[in-house]
């Protein structure tokens, strides 16, 4: 009994320490060619409070970058493209689109709750110019928006 007792207060402990406290992210804006253009540190403790547009940026900002995209994704959109096989879609991308030159919004949609919303953007590349949407979730008010839906479609010419 004491065996378990102690087994028992050793694993809590443990999963104690594995918790994560209060902490700050930081969040970097870079360009085609991966130089930082803007810092943005993040206290988690007081809450999510990062708006769809502001995500849209930074996804945008750091298209050539999968560990700063990763952190803007929701487990959703994971269920459906596996992280390795957007990682590989998203390089591909990369190589055939070049540098992102400009996007314009074109269409919005928000839900009832305002917890969803989905973008219609045409984005010109250095290569070519698609028509893109991106969808962003958030479980309630007080997290940050996430992406969970990204389609990108080149525009015949």
């Amino acid at each position: 009994m004491r065996k378990i007792i102690l087994i028992f207060t050793f694993s809590c402990s443990l999963i104690s320490c594995g918790q994560k406290t209060a902490e700050r992210i930081e969040e970097n804006v870079t360009d085609g060619n991966g130089k930082v253009i803007s810092r943005e540190i993040i206290d988690s403790k007081k809450g999510g409070k990062r708006t769809a547009e502001r995500t849209v940026e930074l996804f945008y900002g750091n298209l050539n970058d999968i560990k700063a995209i990763d952190s803007l994704m929701s487990f959703r959109f994971y269920q459906i493209i596996p992280y390795f096989k957007f990682k590989e879609l998203l390089v591909e991308k990369n190589k055939v689109s070049g540098e992102l030159l400009e996007k314009t919004l074109v269409n919005s949609k928000k839900s009832e709750d305002n917890n969803s919303v989905v973008f219609s953007y045409r984005v010109k590349y250095q290569n070519i110019e698609t028509t893109e949407n991106i969808g962003l979730i958030r479980e309630n008010e007080n997290n940050d928006f996430q992406v969970y839906i990204y389609n990108s479609k080149a525009i015949e010419k």
